[in-house]
């Protein structure tokens, strides 16, 4: 268990100091080589079975979805070949745009044992964060192997760019999702012959590979806390484990666990990077993007997430 707060001053040095932080948290590092195929660094790690690699990448985008980005996904095994975005049966990347340095802050949060997991929360300037990491599951059910893979990113075009609930915004643990962007989030749920089987947020929400684990959606398995303020009485709000489910055929689906020391969590009596503790927990709160932020810049409302500190 390991939990750090550093700085960086641009996405190759995070990477870097995300490398130095990881074997503390019980992951071992693979490579942390320069991209061959874009301008940027590759950090390759694992730990138990689980494999991921994060990338850096400063050149691409548009306004609408600027870089910098880092860019990550699962694996199963690790190959030093001369290009490190080729990996053993590796999913699709997830992406977190706009990760401009120097940042304010960095929180590298880390945890080992049957669900492992680093995550890693950027203030990239003052009061505005990214969220992005990996890990595998707190598991219900025979689940194969729960690994998931998640990141950031804001649709900037100014129809959206302070609309918390847009679905065109494409946010860790949320299906609320209209295309714009690629998935950020993705979770490997092997079943029916098929493996590796990754989910991701749809495009179609017929796909069988679909991931639903949605807190902005009313219709979602979380959509009720997105409506769930703190307590007038005691000041606090509850933080919610962000629930994951799989399509089975027939309109039916599986819960398959939720990731573990992070929660949805609303922000309407905590302010950004808060320090809450609940009984011997502690838990750090940030906001999914900007708590609130002014009109016509970017603004995730009250919506944020809870870290679990564990030193």
């Amino acid at each position: 268990m390991a939990y750090l707060t550093s700085s960086a001053n641009d996405p190759n040095e995070l990477l870097d100091k995300l490398r130095l932080f990881a074997p503390v948290a019980g992951w071992t590092i693979d490579g942390f080589r320069d991209r061959t195929v874009a301008s940027g660094k590759a950090l390759s790690l694992h730990s138990g079975s689980l494999h991921a690699t994060w990338m850096s990448q400063t050149t691409g985008g548009d306004n609408n979805n600027p870089s910098p980005f880092f860019l990550g996904f699962g694996h199963t095994g690790y190959a030093a070949n001369a290009n490190p975005d080729i990996q053993n049966e590796a999913s699709l990347p997830v992406w977190t745009n706009y990760v401009q340095g120097p940042y304010s802050a960095v929180y590298f949060f880390g945890g080992s044992g049957a669900s492992p997991y680093l995550h890693i929360v950027l203030e990239t300037q003052a009061g505005t964060f990214k969220h992005f990491g990996t890990g595998r599951l707190v598991t219900q059910g025979v689940v194969n192997t729960g690994q998931y893979v998640y990141g950031s990113q804001w649709y900037y075009h100014n129809i959206y760019i302070d609309s918390p609930s847009a679905g065109q915004h494409s946010v860790a643990f949320d299906d609320t999702f209209a295309n714009y962007v690629s998935p950020s989030t993705r979770v490997r749920a092997d079943y029916d012959g098929i493996a590796p089987r990754w989910h991701a947020i749809p495009t179609d929400n017929n796909d069988s590979r679909r991931l639903v684990c949605g807190w902005r959606s009313a219709t979602s398995p979380l959509g009720l806390p997105q409506r769930t303020g703190h307590s007038l009485l005691t000041g606090r709000a509850p933080g919610y484990p962000l629930w994951c489910a799989v399509p089975r055929g027939a309109g039916l689906f599986s819960s398959i666990g939720y990731p573990p020391d992070l929660r949805f969590i609303r922000l309407d009596s905590y302010a950004p990077g808060e320090e809450v503790s609940l009984g011997t927990d502690r838990w750090k709160v940030f906001p999914v993007h900007r708590k609130n932020g002014p009109v016509g810049s970017p603004t995730s409302g009250l919506y944020g997430y809870a870290y679990r500190i564990n030193e």
